[in-house]
């Protein structure tokens, strides 16, 4: 297996970094390479980031959200110029994060089930403790039409949308759905179910309008974000 590369440097999101890294090293069955990266500017970081996820054929990246509770929004500049141009899956760790096991994992799904980031997740973590769920959350404007037996055909839905979720995995998982924006929906989610770890998949564009639901999540969270590539090599 690859190793995780966990970028650090001399804020308070170091040792949270270093956290997540181990655990997500531990559920992937692969080894923390940490890489500090000590260039005085943003370009010359990220290339370097870039040269040693290309150079290591990393698995992914664990980085840290901000230096700091309250700095940079959504992420500080070179977070968000890794999440946006890296090609593997970047957990994004904000500085208030305890140390905590991973044991339940949040993921967002889309509504047909087809999740990107639900099969990438049930295919490459292992953990004999982990519990998955899958979240689709309905904005009110789409939610679904029921007929005259609305519980019977709740119920057949749920069916279905797990039966394509899991399409093609192994892993044991379960659903929930929650009506309302969703970034607020996700976070209410997340800590609802005390999950550990949330996770989605995305195009990788937080300008333009692009990107609503991740520029939520990293503005906000304090568990760490896993942002899946959708066009990964």
């Amino acid at each position: 297996m690859n190793v995780l590369l966990a970028a650090v440097d001399a804020s308070a999101a170091a040792q949270p970094v270093l956290d997540v890294a181990r655990e997500l090293a531990r559920l992937l069955g692969t080894e923390v390479e940490t890489v500090h990266v000590a260039e005085p500017n943003e370009p010359d970081v990220v290339r370097t980031v870039h040269a040693l996820v290309e150079e290591r054929d990393a698995a992914g990246l664990v980085v840290g959200a901000r230096g700091a509770p309250g700095g940079a929004s959504p992420a500080g500049h070179v977070t968000t110029e890794l999440v946006q141009t890296l090609d593997v899956p970047v957990a994004v760790v904000p500085p208030q994060a305890r140390p905590r096991p991973i044991q339940r994992v949040l993921v967002g799904v889309e509504g047909n089930g087809e999740s990107p980031a639900l099969q990438r997740v049930v295919a490459n973590l292992r953990g004999s403790s982990l519990e998955i769920v899958a979240l689709h959350v309905f904005e009110p404007d789409r939610l679904p039409l029921f007929g005259d037996q609305p519980v019977l055909e709740t119920e057949a839905w749920a069916d279905e949308f797990e039966r394509r979720a899991l399409r093609g995995t192994t892993g044991t998982v379960r659903t929930e759905a929650r009506v309302g924006v969703p970034p607020h929906a996700i976070r209410r989610a997340a800590a609802e179910l005390d999950s550990d770890l949330v996770v989605v998949a995305w195009h990788r564009a937080l300008h333009g309008g692009h990107g609503r639901v991740v520029r939520a999540l990293l503005e906000d969270a304090d568990l760490p974000v896993l942002l899946i590539p959708l066009a990964t090599r």
